[in-house]
């Protein structure tokens, strides 16, 4: 009555092929999607990179320009900061990036001290060579005290002796007189005014 059927031979090849299909086709998507991801991450870090390099400052519209004046060594000058005024408008909403660069190319002979969102501070290296006192005796301000410089034949100065005398223990009148520095001709004549001062 019932027939017995003799099982298919090609059964087995063919679920070791689709087998093989399927996971080479999971291979192959998940490669696939991994590539595509990784390609809009880096798309994204990019970006990102880009918008921090170009992230606004957000400098105060009344942020101050200052100037300060140091001598050839690296220490403050005699004179305070000067206000060279306000930044210009057109770099309200620019980056750091882009805000150094227009005052480097502004002030090539400064150089940036300090910036934030109210205040940039340049600096500027002075001369000490100063030719109209060439083979001169001057008194002058050394950190506070009295001191006495020689200029050479080419104007440049050199510390000879630094006093102990206060330039605060001073008359009004000689305070001034030393801060805008006291020129003599002879050393002779520079230790004479230096013992003027002391007394």
């Amino acid at each position: 009555m019932f027939e017995k059927k003799e099982p298919t031979k090609w059964r087995i090849p063919v679920l070791i092929l689709i087998g093989v299909l399927v996971l080479s086709s999971g291979i192959y998507l998940g490669i696939k999607t991994r590539n595509i991801d990784s390609n809009k991450n880096q798309a994204k870090v990019e970006e990102t990179s880009n918008e921090k390099s170009k992230e606004v400052f957000e400098l105060n519209k009344d942020c101050e320009m200052w100037v300060q004046k140091k001598n050839e060594d690296g220490s403050d000058s005699k004179e305070g900061p000067i206000m060279i005024g306000t930044i210009p408008q057109e770099l309200i909403n620019k980056s750091k990036d882009e805000i150094v660069a227009y005052l480097k190319d502004k002030y090539p002979d400064r150089t940036i001290e300090n910036m934030s969102k109210y205040e940039i501070v340049l600096s500027e290296v002075m001369s000490t060579n100063d030719e109209s006192k060439a083979n001169k005796y001057t008194i002058e301000s050394n950190e506070g005290n009295i001191g006495l410089y020689k200029y050479d034949a080419k104007g440049n100065k050199k510390l000879l002796e630094k006093t102990s005398i206060s330039i605060e223990s001073l008359p009004k009148t000689a305070q001034s007189e030393i801060k805008k520095g006291v020129v003599v001709e002879t050393e002779d004549d520079a230790y004479s005014r230096l013992e003027d001062f002391g007394s």
